[in-house]
């Protein structure tokens, strides 16, 4: 059997093969081709490579270089702290895939950066900014709202899906599933109860396939007790806590300055539950200005990343604000805010470990 450590040092040992070739090629040509599996790796670059949470980077006459490895799409944040560490004053980012994305991204900071995507031979390319892709819930998933709204759950959009949740919790969403024995793959909606794809599977297995109001409303219930402020630890409020965090700010908005805050879109779409990611919050400031807040728990190295690219894709003259416990505004992530183009601020909100009741 492999050993998880052994498969983890090969790709870093390739990875660091690849940003050698590709700093030789261009320190030597001017352009980016560098064709790895030819080894033909020079010794211009003889600087020592280091590896940092999954990407491996150098630097060279103040220019950081850095290969990504792993998490693509929440990379540019590490790359930065790094590179702003090592004294580089300017940043080239090298990723196999979401280049685009991060392109976008790099637009909304005030510090040179440079990304470029990378093919299996190693060629490295300038990426093009790419667009977010906007994807509306539809008209089918869209009439289960007022369900979910009567069981007691909070009604949530995003990416084109439409789900349910408690204190920030998600306890149900509406799922496409294909017809059976349908030779024309025709689907139509149904919606699922549970926290997560297997809890949800379960669900059915011992309820049956069609939802109901009274089996939504004893899951809401359940989760409302284990979620709220004070209660004991459990699974159920330790899962998705910066969103129980945007539950409660969103409840006493003034709280970061707010006179009113509504859930919103993040500029990505979160792939598992258990994934920690950052959420979003739009609203007025006490002053009547726009704004967007970023929710997060724990400390967070792309969280600017995250609030740029929300804001770009929201509304980008609103006010930025990060909100999340005390303890994780750390001089490391302010450094990063400091290098957008339009500036943000940061408030510690700790209501969801103190005595605070909304």
């Amino acid at each position: 059997m492999t050993n998880r450590a052994d498969t983890s040092s090969h790709a870093s040992r390739i990875a660091q093969l690849k940003l050698r070739a590709i700093v030789d090629s261009h320190r030597s040509a001017g352009a980016f081709r560098a064709d790895v599996s030819s080894g033909a790796i020079g010794a211009r670059a003889n600087v020592e490579i280091s590896e940092f949470g999954q990407a491996v980077g150098l630097v060279v006459e103040s220019v950081a270089w850095v290969y990504i490895t792993g998490r693509h799409e929440r990379s540019l944040g590490p790359a930065l702290m790094w590179a702003v560490r090592n004294n580089a004053t300017s940043l080239k980012l090298l990723l196999s895939e979401r280049a685009g994305e991060l392109a976008r991204i790099a637009t909304h900071f005030d510090f040179a950066i440079e990304v470029f995507e990378v093919d299996t031979a190693g060629v490295a390319r300038v990426a093009v900014p790419q667009d977010a892709t906007k994807i509306e819930v539809s008209v089918a998933d869209e009439i289960f709202a007022d369900f979910i709204k009567s069981a007691g759950a909070d009604v949530v959009r995003e990416h084109g899906v439409i789900s349910g949740e408690v204190c920030g919790l998600e306890v149900c969403r509406v799922v496409r599933a294909t017809g059976a024995g349908d030779p024309n793959g025709a689907s139509e909606s149904e919606l699922e109860i549970g926290v997560g794809a297997h809890d949800r599977e379960t669900f059915k297995l011992l309820h049956g396939r069609t939802a109901t109001a009274e089996s939504l409303r004893k899951v809401v219930a359940e989760v409302a007790a284990r979620r709220a402020v004070g209660a004991q630890v459990h699974p159920l409020n330790q899962l998705a806590r910066e969103r129980m965090l945007r539950h409660y700010v969103c409840l006493s908005p003034q709280l970061v300055g707010a006179k009113s805050l509504q859930t919103a879109q993040p500029p990505i779409a979160r792939t598992n539950l258990k994934d920690v990611v950052p959420c979003c919050a739009v609203g007025v400031s006490l002053t009547g200005e726009k704004m967007i807040v970023i929710f997060s728990v724990g400390v967070d190295p792309d969280v600017v990343s995250f609030g740029a690219d929300a804001r770009g894709q929201i509304n980008g003259s609103a006010e930025l604000v990060f909100a999340m416990p005390t303890r994780d505004i750390v001089p490391a992530v302010e450094r990063v805010a400091q290098m957008l183009r339009r500036p943000a601020r940061f408030v510690g909100v700790d209501v969801i470990s103190s005595s605070f009741k909304p």
